[in-house]
């Protein structure tokens, strides 16, 4: 005798598979995209505070200047960028910020947006989404 059975999904079984494919799709893609965007503000928020760390270092290394451009700080309410390859003469060693107080310069350093205002803060102009 032969069976009736017929093996496989029926219409409404496949149409909930598909909506619950969906769903985990849609629940992957989203929360998955919700989770990178603070990567960005929590490293940029650790390269501000590795940057200034190292700011504090060259300071104290070089009897007061800063790694700006005359190695000062700017005029209250001012910035000045940080100057990458600003040196300074410490134990009878030539010192750079450089790769020597920053060990690794950090995501669009070349574009001015490192700054450090007129109490010697550092900061940044990067909106931290975009980092």
């Amino acid at each position: 005798m032969k069976s009736n059975k017929q093996s496989g999904f029926s219409l409404f079984e496949s149409i909930i598979i598909i909506c619950l494919a969906v769903a985990v799709v849609f629940l992957i893609y989203h929360f998955g995209w919700a989770a990178r965007e603070p990567a960005g503000e929590t490293a940029l928020q650790t390269h501000v505070v590795i940057i200034q760390k190292a700011v504090n270092l060259y300071l104290f290394d070089s009897n007061g200047r800063y790694p700006t451009d005359d190695g000062k700080l700017p005029e209250s309410g001012e910035s000045k960028v940080i100057v990458w390859d600003a040196s300074v003469v410490t134990r009878g060693e030539q010192l750079s910020f450089f790769p020597n107080y920053v060990k690794r310069k950090p995501s669009r350093w070349d574009e001015g947006v490192w700054l450090i205002d007129s109490e010697g803060k550092v900061y940044t102009d990067i909106d931290p989404k975009e980092y």
